[in-house]
């Protein structure tokens, strides 16, 4: 019995390893979206300022940064949703662990 729970003890500390792993590359992924967002409002404040384009163009200019910027957080946003799924049942699990019997 003894080594069935070491056995699970290190079943479980590989998979709190692995999700912590998964994790650092999400804040990685956070951060990039963060480098995302300052390159928008940079820009867009360029266009704003910049008197030498013709007001169409600024708006086609627009248009295009804000759905290159729609497409990259679309992603961010499936994969950190997967991932807190993920998360919700590894805490879920500790829980159980904790109280076993749900008392």
């Amino acid at each position: 019995m003894e080594g069935q729970s070491s056995g699970d003890s290190l079943t479980n500390l590989a998979e709190a390893v692995a999700i912590q792993d998964e994790l650092v590359q999400h804040r990685l992924g956070i951060e990039w979206a963060k480098t995302l967002l300052d390159r928008l409002l940079r820009t867009w404040m360029q266009l704003e300022t910049y008197e030498g384009m013709a007001y169409e163009d600024k708006v086609r200019s627009q248009v295009i940064l804000v759905n290159e910027a729609m497409t990259s957080l679309s992603d961010l946003h499936k994969t950190l949703a997967r991932f807190s799924h993920q998360l919700k049942g590894h805490q879920l699990h500790l829980t159980r662990m904790k109280d076993p019997l749900g008392l």
